[in-house]
């Protein structure tokens, strides 16, 4: 399916989602460029296939996508948008890919940034 997720902005497609796997959130994140330090591509990718395993080991549920920065001034990220991971989750699942800030959709399905650090 294709998401497109926008800070502030109401997705109704995510409502469907929850629907579909009997959730009430969902967190997009990525493994890419820690800190927001820019990793070469086969890093971000080596990072990115970490990721997915251990969100597959966790037992979540994720689709895969990408960050885009809107007014491109930072290069897209490979990104998973993971079913009912909710804040607590989320700030962990973060803070250990080294992340500066998640985007967190809570149940009315307006996506938020969630700052990390």
């Amino acid at each position: 399916m294709d998401w497109l997720l926008q800070v502030g902005v109401h997705q109704p497609m995510l409502l469907a989602g929850y629907a579909r796997h009997q959730v009430r959130c969902a967190t997009y994140l990525t493994a890419c460029n820690p800190h927001g330090q820019l990793l070469g591509a086969e890093d971000n990718a080596r990072r990115m296939h970490q990721l997915r395993e251990a969100l597959k080991a966790g037992g979540w549920k994720f689709e895969t996508g990408v960050g885009q920065d809107p007014q491109d001034q930072w290069p897209g990220e490979a990104s998973v948008l993971v079913w009912g991971m909710d804040v607590p989750a989320a700030r962990t699942w973060g803070e250990q890919w080294q992340q500066n800030a998640v985007l967190f959709c809570d149940a009315d399905a307006t996506p938020a940034l969630l700052w990390l650090r």
